[in-house]
Protein backbone atom coordinates (compact mmCIF):
# COMPACT_ATOMS: atom_id res chain seq x y z
CA UNK A 1 0.00 0.00 0.00
CA UNK A 2 2.58 2.41 -0.70
CA UNK A 3 0.58 5.33 -2.55
CA UNK A 4 1.82 8.84 -3.33
CA UNK A 5 -0.22 11.76 -2.49
CA UNK A 6 0.03 15.27 -4.63
CA UNK A 7 1.45 17.19 -0.88
CA UNK A 8 3.49 13.77 0.43
CA UNK A 9 4.48 10.71 0.44
CA UNK A 10 3.67 7.63 2.68
CA UNK A 11 6.67 6.08 5.00
CA UNK A 12 6.37 2.88 6.57
CA UNK A 13 6.91 3.51 9.62
CA UNK A 14 6.94 0.15 12.37
CA UNK A 15 3.48 -1.06 11.53
CA UNK A 16 1.79 2.15 10.16
CA UNK A 17 2.60 4.26 7.57
CA UNK A 18 3.60 8.27 8.12
CA UNK A 19 3.02 11.31 5.47
CA UNK A 20 5.56 13.19 4.39
CA UNK A 21 4.66 16.95 3.74
CA UNK A 22 6.89 19.68 2.85
CA UNK A 23 5.41 22.53 4.16
CA UNK A 24 7.09 26.18 5.99
CA UNK A 25 7.81 25.26 9.74
CA UNK A 26 4.90 27.61 10.87
CA UNK A 27 2.36 25.52 9.45
CA UNK A 28 3.71 22.62 11.07
CA UNK A 29 3.86 24.50 14.43
CA UNK A 30 0.27 25.37 13.92
CA UNK A 31 -0.49 22.04 13.51
CA UNK A 32 1.39 21.11 16.56
CA UNK A 33 -1.12 23.50 18.40
CA UNK A 34 -4.19 22.01 17.15
CA UNK A 35 -2.73 18.27 18.18
CA UNK A 36 -2.55 19.30 21.93
CA UNK A 37 -5.24 17.04 22.60
CA UNK A 38 -3.47 14.27 21.44
CA UNK A 39 -1.05 14.59 24.82
CA UNK A 40 -3.67 15.47 27.41
CA UNK A 41 -4.34 13.40 30.24
CA UNK A 42 -6.62 11.00 29.58
CA UNK A 43 -5.38 10.61 25.78
CA UNK A 44 -4.61 6.96 24.32
CA UNK A 45 -0.54 6.32 24.86
CA UNK A 46 -0.91 6.24 20.76
CA UNK A 47 -2.25 9.22 20.51
CA UNK A 48 0.72 10.89 23.41
CA UNK A 49 3.55 9.40 21.83
CA UNK A 50 2.38 10.32 18.31
CA UNK A 51 2.47 13.88 19.50
CA UNK A 52 5.74 13.43 20.96
CA UNK A 53 7.25 12.01 18.32
CA UNK A 54 5.35 14.93 16.21
CA UNK A 55 6.84 17.37 18.76
CA UNK A 56 10.27 16.38 18.69
CA UNK A 57 10.50 16.35 15.26
CA UNK A 58 9.21 20.19 15.26
CA UNK A 59 11.62 21.22 18.16
CA UNK A 60 14.66 19.94 15.92
CA UNK A 61 13.65 21.02 12.83
CA UNK A 62 13.29 24.92 14.20
CA UNK A 63 16.65 24.41 15.81
CA UNK A 64 18.22 24.01 13.01
CA UNK A 65 16.64 26.51 10.64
Amino acid sequence: MRETFAAGRTVRRGQGYSVRVMAPLSVHQAALDLCAGLAAEGAAPAGRKAYRVYADRITTASATA
